[in-house]
C-alpha cells in the first residue's frame, strides 16, 4: 500500500541557515528536543531536496547551504581527528574528502555521502593543526600518518 503523506510544507516554514541554525518563521528554535526530533526526521527526497518527514506528513525545509554543519573538531589520545556536527553526533575525519567550496569554504563528506560544512571556529581550529613546509606546501599529521592538503588552497 502506497503512503500518501501530506504536504504541510506552506504552513511549517523552516529554515537551516549556512551557519546550521534552525529558524521556524524566522525565530531561532533552540529546544534540544526539538532539533534532536528534527534531525532524525530530516531527509533527501529523489530531486536531492531536503524535508522532515514524520509517518503523516513532509514539510519541505530551505537549506542555505547544508544542514550539518561541523561545529567543533576534537582529537583523541591516538592522534585522530573527530568532527562534531550541529547535531552533536561525531564522525572521524577522513582526509581524503575534504574539499574546499565556493570562498574557500572547507566542506567534507559523511561516510554515508552527506555533505558538511565546517563553521567558521571549526574551520580555524583545523587550520591550526596544518604544517607548512619550507615549499608552501600544506600538510596534516593525523593517527601516525601526513596527508598533503595542498589540494585545499585555492
Amino acid at each position: 500500500m502506497k503512503n500518501n503523506l501530506h504536504d504541510i510544507s506552506a504552513s511549517c516554514k523552516i529554515k537551516i541557515c549556512r551557519d546550521g541554525k534552525w529558524y521556524y518563521e524566522g525565530l531561532e528554535i533552540v529546544h534540544p528536543a526539538i532539533l534532536k526530533s528534527f534531525f532524525e526526521m530530516l531527509e533527501i527526497d529523489e530531486q536531492g531536496r531536503y524535508r522532515i518527514r514524520s509517518d503523516k506528513e513532509i514539510c519541505y525545509i530551505e537549506v542555505e547551504d547544508t544542514p550539518f554543519v561541523v561545529s567543533a573538531i576534537r582529537t583523541d589520545q591516538q592522534g585522530d581527528i573527530k568532527l562534531v556536527l550541529n547535531n552533536l553526533k561525531s564522525f572521524d575525519l577522513n582526509p581524503a574528502k575534504l574539499f574546499a567550496g565556493k570562498n574557500n569554504i572547507l566542506y567534507t563528506t559523511l561516510p554515508d555521502g552527506i555533505t558538511v560544512r565546517f563553521s567558521r571556529s571549526a574551520y580555524y581550529t583545523f587550520a591550526l593543526m596544518l604544517e607548512e613546509d619550507d615549499k608552501g606546501s600544506l600538510s596534516l599529521s593525523m593517527g601516525g600518518r601526513t596527508y598533503d592538503m595542498d589540494h585545499l588552497i585555492k
